[in-house]
């Protein structure tokens, strides 16, 4: 599909676009509040200023809602590109081991860097919409939200009586998680590995988040993605660094 100004090609709809925004934004903050409340050194006093530490726990379990909401977006997200036809723009093949291999090479020299975009002209729709390493990015981290979800489930249900109708669910998640951890850590207090497994995995999302923004901040020529993912929904293909277009 083309855009008539340009002939620019949709890449993202709103919900997408949306589902994007959120995401960034309750990850970032999740990181800020979750380590101000476990680390709570003087170096982030400012950030608590007069706040105190209840309202940052407060806080961050919203936005845990926010960020599960936006799993559930994109979630929806593949399974619209899954009905029409276009799951492999989510889904690893073939092709995509050969552009990762390329992306290797261009970082020692040996080859240019892939685009991050293939657009098959003919069918009208794209093949990938993502960097070659990103693909497996989202899979890994759908493990590392699975993580936080649920240790963070058994930090929190202790300290709340009622979840009203939610209750039967978050104690049973809460009874899963726990055992889980009792089977693989049975001399270890189920509670202080939950905690350090949500602290690690908020570890894993720091590096995720530099690395995600050095693919697409470090190269100019990569821009075009941001500006699709951030606002505009679409990219130029006369950009060949960054779009491939199959004839």
């Amino acid at each position: 599909m083309s855009d008539e100004k340009g002939d620019l090609i949709h890449r993202y709809g709103v919900n997408e676009i949306i589902q994007h925004w959120l995401h960034m934004l309750s990850v970032v903050l999740l990181i800020i509040t979750g380590f101000v409340i476990y680390y709570g050194s003087r170096w982030l006093d400012p950030l608590i200023g007069d706040f105190g530490i209840a309202w940052f726990r407060e806080f961050h379990l919203w936005l845990a809602v926010v960020l599960l909401f936006a799993w559930v977006l994109l979630v929806y997200n593949i399974l619209l590109h899954l009905f029409e036809g276009k799951i492999g723009a989510y889904l690893i093949n073939r092709d995509d081991l050969r552009r990762m291999k390329k992306t290797l090479l261009n970082y020692v020299g040996k080859s240019d860097y892939e685009p991050f975009s293939v657009y098959n002209e003919k069918e009208k729709k794209h093949e990938t919409m993502h960097a070659p390493f990103w693909k497996p990015f989202i899979m890994i981290e759908a493990i590392f939200i699975l993580i936080v979800f649920l240790t963070g489930i058994s930090m929190w249900a202790p300290t709340i009586q009622e979840f009203g109708i939610l209750t039967p669910i978050v104690e049973w998640l809460d009874a899963l998680t726990l055992a889980v951890i009792g089977t693989l850590a049975p001399t270890q207090s189920a509670l202080g590995v939950a905690r350090t497994l949500h602290v690690l995995a908020a570890w894993y999302f720091v590096f995720e988040v530099i690395y995600h923004a050095w693919i697409n901040l470090a190269d100019p020529r990569a821009w075009e993605y941001v500006k699709a993912m951030f606002y505009r929904g679409t990219e130029d293909p006369n950009k060949k660094s960054y779009t491939e277009i199959k004839k």
